[in-house]
């Protein structure tokens, strides 16, 4: 009786040791694999992720490289929780503007490179608020980049570990680094990315600046197509862009400025640029209550489509022949309906 009871002991032991190692095995080859798809993702016969997660069936956060490059021009507006990171490509050249918060470095690297991304022609620090650089130094370690492109950060005073690591991640990896000026245009593709105000322009010296407002306000455009991006800035700069650019602010498309807050998208800066699409770029359930219900009205208002990364993920806007195409992956792929 003894010795039965040792062998059913001593076979249920062995069964245990032989479901560790393979369990062990597993764990081990599910890390190769992510590995050789995080690295080699599209290249040859190994698949994307956003391949994977078709083929299986799973809506994926990260947009798909086939999508970003199918158009003339695509603008990703990056799922990075209650943060910024916009990716422009334009003829197989990458433009990312901001990099959302600290917690978003691995996903947004991953999202980066699932996009096709292997190089970075420019970086663009619109300001250094944590929810725009937190993950700006991992970026600048994971892809080779032409050019960081920094508002002028003289005013600013805050202590900010976020941004000294930025530009110290910069220097060690050999990233050149340019403070924008008002005008300036930096050629990306057949695109040209226009500095169309380098920040809020004092009404006389001496005058103190929000960090918000450093924000470097920027048009792209290509062709007939054009897309504006003013960061987190507030009314006090759109007041000035609609004074000083007037027509010059027109776009197809505009990243809500300051996630859809309502300190931000006055109806006099909404009409100047006349979207046809606009996306705020904001977390879940976040506590600020971005974006703003009077947002959201004064979007509709001048008729234009809203779409918000909270509830629709990374929204890429595709532009071919005239017209904009827009997917979502919190909602699957081309879809044209505006988010509630």
């Amino acid at each position: 009786m003894s010795k039965s009871r040792r062998r059913r002991r001593s076979t249920k032991s062995k069964q245990r040791r032989i479901a560790a190692i393979v369990c062990a095995i597993l764990g081990v080859m599910a890390a190769g694999v992510s590995l050789v798809v995080q690295e080699f993702g599209g290249q040859g016969f190994v698949p994307t992720w956003s391949e994977i997660y078709h083929f299986f069936g799973v809506a994926g956060d990260a947009p798909d490289a086939a999508v970003v490059s199918s158009g003339e021009t695509t603008v990703t507006f990056l799922d990075v929780g209650q943060g910024d990171s916009v990716l422009i490509c334009q003829d197989g050249e990458f433009c990312l503007i901001d990099a959302g918060t600290p917690d978003a470095a691995e996903g947004l690297v991953s999202d980066l490179r699932a996009a096709g991304v292997e190089e970075l022609a420019y970086v663009v620090m619109t300001h250094p608020h944590a929810d725009h650089i937190g993950s700006m130094p991992e970026v600048l370690a994971a892809f080779p980049t032409g050019m960081l492109i920094l508002p002028d950060l003289t005013a600013y005073e805050e202590e900010s570990a976020g941004l000294e690591r930025t530009l110290d991640t910069a220097a060690d990896n050999g990233v050149p680094m340019y403070v924008a000026l008002d005008g300036d245009t930096f050629d990306l593709g057949s695109g040209t990315l226009t500095v169309l105000q380098a920040g809020e322009i004092p009404q006389q010296e001496g005058d103190t600046i929000d960090a918000n407002n450093l924000s470097l306000c920027l048009r792209y455009t290509a062709g007939d197509f054009a897309f504006v991006d003013t960061g987190d800035a507030e009314e006090p700069v759109e007041e000035q862009l609609v004074a000083h650019c007037g027509s010059g602010l027109h776009a197809d498309l505009l990243k809500a400025g300051h996630h859809g807050s309502n300190t931000s998208n006055t109806a006099a800066f909404l009409d100047a640029v006349s979207p046809e699409i606009v996306v705020a770029s904001c977390g879940l359930d976040n506590e600020y209550g971005h974006p703003h219900a009077e947002v959201v009205d004064r979007v509709a208002a001048v008729g234009a489509e809203f779409y918000r990364t909270d509830q629709d993920g990374a929204v890429t806007v595709v532009y071919e022949d005239g017209a904009m195409q827009v997917y979502c992956t919190a909602r699957g792929a081309d879809s044209l309906a505006p988010a509630a």
